[in-house]
């Protein structure tokens, strides 16, 4: 039961770490949208967020186009009060020192769209030290919520489409 409370986002400082959800193929890897199946997808795991009572003050994203789609069907359902920004430094080869600092003093609670391996690699960095242990399998439009501050990081729950 103690385990259910923390799935809620009851003023603790939650870290929704998500990968964009399935993206069409094609040569311009910034361009490529998301497949009607993606859509759904990520449509379908935003409602399990949402029914797990989380809330997200803002979403980030990398800019490109397939993160800022999962990105705004998740503020469909969240409406983060600090809107959808893309957000520099999250694209799949980015280093994840910078973002994993960026955390530090962060009070409110938010979500980062973003691609692999940079997100299995924050994920981590953050929970175990180690960015080439990521402790989830991050398929298209997964999610892991992180909760803690600063350093010391705890992966509470992930959901996955299906």
């Amino acid at each position: 039961e103690a385990r259910r409370n923390l799935q809620q986002d009851g003023g603790e400082m939650n870290r929704y770490i998500v990968r964009h959800g399935e993206a069409e193929a094609g040569n311009n890897d910034v361009a490529r949208m998301l497949t009607d199946r993606g859509r759904i997808e990520v449509g379908s795991v935003a409602a399990a967020m949402s029914q797990r009572g989380a809330v997200v003050s803002q979403i980030r994203h990398s800019g490109r186009a397939r993160a800022q789609e999962t990105a705004e069907i998740f503020a469909g359902v969240l409406t983060p009060s600090a809107g959808v920004i893309a957000t520099p430094g999250i694209h799949p080869e980015d280093p994840v020192d910078p973002i994993a600092l960026s955390l530090y003093g962060e009070r409110d609670s938010f979500m980062l769209v973003g691609h692999l391996p940079f997100i299995a690699r924050l994920v981590g960095l953050l929970t175990v030290g180690d960015a080439n242990r990521a402790p989830v399998n991050f398929s298209t439009a997964t999610i892991a919520c992180l909760q803690g501050e600063d350093s010391q990081w705890e992966l509470v729950w992930t959901e996955s489409p299906g």
